[in-house]
């Protein structure tokens, strides 16, 4: 793998079903350039309407979905299906070779339970990157439902940014990106102003000890930090609303912020246009 460029893109459930359709197209444009592309994604929103449509009250606890016996089954539902198999097929319509699976098949993401307070959720122990290898020496597209599955057997509930930044490791990608439903990391989370462009992993522990990053946007850094300690050079955070490149260079018309390996670059400060 080490001599074909590859990249993992994950994709938030918070965006999920507002993708801009350049999405699609800059996936199939990487492939097209010899580029092996992963794709992992989570499923929350649709989670939360299924569990609401059967009288589950989704409940959270630092981020984390507390997921019983029953909430499981409906998770598994969301995610290996509804939302996998749609994904999939917007990749193939675009002209991807794309193939669904979750992280239970061949063992991909294996897990064992983070927290028995949190039930049925994963903590990500190994990747089975050769069946992901595999599929993209044949030139598929895998599309990474994050699930997770112990020695056991028992199937678990992963997080989506964990389970992308393991991958990315496992496979010695050059570059992940994280899709989600805002422009990068904000210098000024509370106006929600000043997208920081390029920052390094300790201007990123800097934000976080300050209570600059917090929420949501904390378990994204988080797997972004955890990448940049192997052999991904840079992770990119894009907001999927907007058109997309994923080459993370101006001249494609890039926006987002790049948090990059070297601790010596330095970062700048600037908005994003809105339109």
């Amino acid at each position: 793998m080490a001599d074909v460029p590859s990249v993992v893109i994950k994709i938030g459930g918070s965006v999920l079903e507002r993708l801009h359709p350049s999405f699609y197209e800059a996936c199939v444009s990487l492939n097209k350039r010899g580029v092996r592309v992963t794709v992992v994604h989570g499923g929350g929103p649709v989670i939360n309407r299924l569990l609401e449509r059967s009288g589950i009250r989704p409940r959270f606890v630092r981020g984390l979905r507390v997921t019983d016996a029953e909430t499981l089954s409906w998770v598994q539902m969301a995610l290996a299906g509804l939302v996998n198999k749609d994904l999939a097929a917007r990749l193939q319509g675009a002209g991807a070779s794309a193939v669904g699976l979750s992280g239970v098949d061949g063992r991909l993401i294996q897990v064992r339970q983070k927290d028995p307070s949190l039930g049925y959720v994963g903590e990500v122990t190994g990747v089975g990157a050769d069946l992901l290898s595999s599929l993209l020496e044949k030139g598929w597209m895998p599309v990474v439902a994050s699930l997770g599955v112990d020695e056991a057997g028992q199937i678990y509930n992963v997080n989506a940014d964990t389970a992308a930044g393991a991958i990315a490791r496992a496979l010695g990608a050059s570059r992940m990106v994280m899709v989600t439903d805002v422009p990068g990391i904000y210098a000024s989370p509370e106006k929600k102003e000043g997208v920081l462009r390029t920052v390094t992993p300790a201007v990123v522990r800097g934000l976080i000890q300050s209570g600059k990053i917090s929420g949501g946007m904390l378990p994204k850094v988080s797997a972004a930090l955890s990448c940049l300690k192997g052999p991904v050079q840079e992770v990119l955070i894009v907001d999927g609303e907007k058109p997309i490149s994923l080459d993370g260079t101006e001249e494609d018309g890039w926006n987002g912020t790049r948090i990059v390996q070297e601790e010596g670059a330095d970062h700048v400060v600037s908005h994003i246009p809105t339109v």
